[in-house]
């Protein structure tokens, strides 16, 4: 099935947003068009999903300078290798790739096949904390600590009050919380939440608004009591579809158990 496309439209730095279907584990991927040239967030988990970005990307007929993988979650990171640009990581995030990169990739192949390729890009260069002017556009970049993981890049665009979290919020979309960082990650969404940005774009789903972090805060304390009173993965998966049955991401919840029960 092919993905769905939002464009969120800025005068000077339009972005247009993949969101995978249900066998990309509805993730996205953010093309930034920038003036004369292309940023791309995030690189998809399957390789067709992400050479459905790199063709939509041709057609904007500018080069792709920059692509940028926020965190080292498979889904985020495998489709790196189908984009010639370079690759761009926070430091913490580009050691974490170069430790369990290969492996995660391995472990994926083995579920997927050739769709997930059997090593992981690694980063060309790190990206710091700060505001650049890219392009003529100002480009600032934080680091996310202990939320759904423990480190990830946060990309935002001040003059059209775009936010691209990624991770810190989904939308409609199951969460990923095998690395129980429940209460770190509840004071990171208030925080972001208070920010004056708008546009809220996020790591699975189509893009949002500000609500998106209360229903983010809201899927996390159900999940988190829906675990304390579960004793296998089936009572815990079986009570999270029950009050989330129309959420996307089946394949994130499936994927999560081996973590959080073992």
């Amino acid at each position: 099935m092919p993905g769905t496309w939002t464009l969120t439209h800025d005068e000077f730095s339009p972005i247009h947003t993949f969101t995978a279907p249900e066998d990309g584990w509805c993730v996205t991927s953010h093309i930034i068009e920038l003036p004369s040239q292309l940023l791309v967030v995030d690189a998809q988990y399957t390789l067709s999903h992400v050479r459905e970005v790199a063709r939509y990307a041709a057609t904007l007929k500018k080069p792709l300078t920059l692509l940028y993988v926020t965190h080292y979650h498979p889904d985020h990171l495998l489709g790196a290798v189908a984009f010639d640009a370079p690759l761009f990581a926070l430091e913490s995030v580009s050691d974490k790739i170069r430790v369990v990169g290969d492996r995660v990739a391995r472990e994926e192949h083995d579920k997927v096949g050739a769709e997930v390729p059997t090593k992981a890009r690694q980063p060309d260069r790190h990206i710091d904390e700060g505001e650049e002017i890219i392009d003529g556009v100002r480009v600032e970049h934080l680091r996310l600590r202990s939320a759904e993981t423990d480190d990830a890049l946060i990309v935002m665009l001040p003059d059209a009050s775009a936010i691209i979290v990624q991770d810190l919020v989904y939308h409609r979309s199951h969460l990923f919380l095998g690395e129980r960082h429940f209460d770190g990650w509840r004071t990171a969404l208030k925080e972001y939440r208070d920010l004056a940005y708008d546009i809220v774009l996020p790591g699975h789903g189509v893009p949002g608004d500000k609500m998106l972090y209360d229903e983010t805060i809201g899927y996390l304390d159900f999940a988190q009591d829906a675990l304390k009173r579960s004793t296998t993965p089936a009572e815990f998966k079986q009570r999270v579809l029950g009050r989330y049955p129309d959420y996307g991401g089946a394949k994130v919840l499936d994927h999560q158990l081996r973590f959080l029960f073992r």
